[in-house]
C-alpha cells in the first residue's frame, strides 16, 4: 500500500531506463489504460506507467498526455529483457492522482508483451503513510486530507491523538475500541476490540530483507534494511558493510560492495538448492575479489505467495469442476482456498528442506457426492505433502515423502 501511495509522488523522480539496454537487450510492453466511471478526461490529464522489478528497482516508465483523447489511453514502455516485473499506473488530473492500478505482474522474457486494456480504480491516497503487517493482515496509518487515518480491511478510520507514556498513540474518533500505538518499527493495533498480532513496520521494497547463498564452499550475503553481511568459506571470510543500492542491467540486478571487494548478481531464474532441492526464485553469483561463488537467492515462500493457485491435477483421478479447487498462500504461514465444496483455511510450515501443511479448518456445507469425495482427496493430499517444486512452465507441484509422483499440481490462471 505505501508503494502505491508513494507512486504519485515519486513518478516525477523516475528516469527512463531504456538507455540501459541495446535493442537485443530490451523488451517492449504495451497496453491501454481505462476506468469504469463515465467521467471525461480534461485535455491536461496525464497518465504515467511505471514498471518495478525486484528490490524496488524501477525498470521503465512511460508518460501519456491525454491532449483531448479519452480512455482507453494506449501506452508503450521499454524495460530490460529477462526480468520479471510489476506494472503500476496512475492518471492525474490537475496534478492530482484520480485513478490508479498497481502490481500487474509479468514473467521474465524477451518477447514483446501486450497486456490489453487495464482497468484503473479511483484512488484516495494517504500522505506520510506507514504500513504494518499484523499476522496475515496489512494495515496503514497516514494522513488523509487533514486527518490521521487507519486504513484496514478496506475502510478508513479517523484517529485522534491520545496521551501515552512513550511512542505515539491514536484512538478512533467514533470507536474507543480501535487504537494505534507505535514505538519505532513496532505497533500495537486494536481494531474494533480485536488485538492484531505482532504488528511490524513494512520496509520499502528496496530495503526489505534478502538472502542469497550457496554450498561447497558455504557462502551467504544477507541484506537487512541498512546493512550487508557477507560470509564465505563456511565463515572463514566475513565482511560487514552498508547496504548498497541496486543497479539494473539487462537480465539481472547487481549490488556492488567495494569495501569488501564484492559484487552480487541476481537473475530472475528458478534455482534449486544443490543440497536439499528446495526451489528459490533467483539464481545468485557472488564475486569476491577474484573468486566466484554460485547459489540461490530469495525466499522459497516468495514462489508460493501472491495470486491464488488453481488445482489442475489431484492424484490420478479426473477432476470435478476444477475451477473451484483453489490454494492461496496468503501469508508466510497461512493458506486458504476451496476444496471445490467448502472454503478452507489453515497453516503451512516452510523449512530449509520441505513444506508441510497443518490441520485445515473448513466450512461444513454438504455437496454432491463427487465433490465431497474430491474434497476428501484434496485434504488427504495436503496432509501428505513433504516438499514442493516449480516446473519449467511455472506450475506448483506438491510432493509427498514416499514418491516423486505429484500429489497435487496447480497453476496460476
Amino acid at each position: 500500500m505505501p508503494r502505491l501511495i508513494a507512486l504519485a509522488c515519486l513518478l516525477a523522480l523516475i528516469s527512463p531506463l531504456a538507455s540501459l539496454a541495446q535493442d537485443d537487450e530490451a523488451r517492449q510492453i504495451k497496453g491501454a489504460l481505462g476506468y469504469l466511471q463515465r467521467i471525461a478526461l480534461p485535455p491536461d490529464a496525464r497518465a504515467t506507467v511505471v514498471v518495478e522489478g525486484h528490490f524496488g528497482a524501477m525498470l521503465g516508465e512511460a508518460v501519456v498526455q491525454a491532449d483531448g483523447k479519452q480512455v482507453p489511453l494506449g501506452f508503450d514502455v521499454t524495460v530490460p529483457s529477462n526480468l520479471a516485473g510489476r506494472l503500476s499506473a496512475v492518471i492525474h488530473i490537475q496534478g492530482q492522482p484520480r485513478w490508479v492500478l498497481r502490481d500487474v505482474g509479468f514473467a521474465a522474457g524477451t518477447e514483446p508483451l501486450d497486456l490489453g486494456t487495464l482497468i484503473l480504480e479511483p484512488v484516495t491516497p494517504m500522505a506520510f503513510s506507514i504500513a504494518f503487517i499484523c499476522g496475515d493482515l496489512t494495515v496503514a496509518v497516514g494522513v488523509l486530507g487533514h486527518e490521521m487515518v487507519l486504513r484496514a480491511e478496506g475502510r478508513d478510520i479517523t484517529l485522534a491523538a491520545a496521551e501515552s507514556a512513550s511512542g505515539a498513540r491514536y484512538v478512533a474518533v467514533n470507536d474507543p475500541e480501535t487504537e494505534v500505538w507505535t514505538k519505532g518499527d513496532d505497533a500495537m493495533i486494536r481494531l474494533e476490540g480485536r488485538d492484531l498480532s505482532e504488528c511490524q513496520r513494512v520496509p520499502p521494497p528496496q530495503r526489505a530483507r534478502y538472502r542469497a547463498g550457496g554450498n561447497e564452499p558455504g557462502w551467504s550475503v544477507v541484506f537487512d534494511e541498512d546493512s550487508a553481511e557477507i560470509t564465505a568459506d563456511y565463515g572463514e571470510i566475513s565482511h560487514s558493510a552498508a547496504r548498497p543500492d541496486v543497479q539494473v542491467i539487462p537480465g539481472a540486478y547487481t549490488f556492488y560492495i567495494p569495501s569488501a571487494g564484492a559484487r552480487l548478481t541476481i537473475r530472475d531464474q528458478i534455482c534449486k538448492d544443490d543440497a536439499t532441492g528446495m526451489p528459490h526464485p533467483h539464481t545468485a553469483v557472488l564475486m569476491l575479489d577474484e573468486r566466484e561463488f554460485r547459489g540461490c537467492g530469495g525466499s522459497p515462500a516468495d514462489l508460493l505467495l501472491g495470486p491464488a493457485w488453481q488445482v489442475v491435477r489431484l492424484g490420478d483421478s479426473p477432476l470435478v469442476e476444477p475451477e473451484r479447487l483453489i490454494l492461496n498462500f496468503v501469508a508466510p504461514d497461512r493458506v486458504a482456498g476451496s476444496t471445490g465444496c467448502n472454503r478452507m483455511v489453515g497453516g503451512f510450515n516452510l523449512t530449509g528442506e520441505g513444506l508441510h501443511f497443518g490441520a485445515m479448518g473448513s466450512t461444513m456445507m454438504a455437496c454432491p457426492a463427487p465433490l465431497m469425495e474430491q474434497e476428501r482427496r484434496m485434504l488427504d493430499a495436503l496432509e501428505q505433502v513433504a516438499r514442493f517444486d516449480i516446473s519449467a512452465e511455472g506450475d506448483l507441484i506438491l510432493i509427498g515423502d514416499e514418491s516423486t509422483a505429484p500429489l497435487l499440481v496447480a497453476r496460476r490462471p
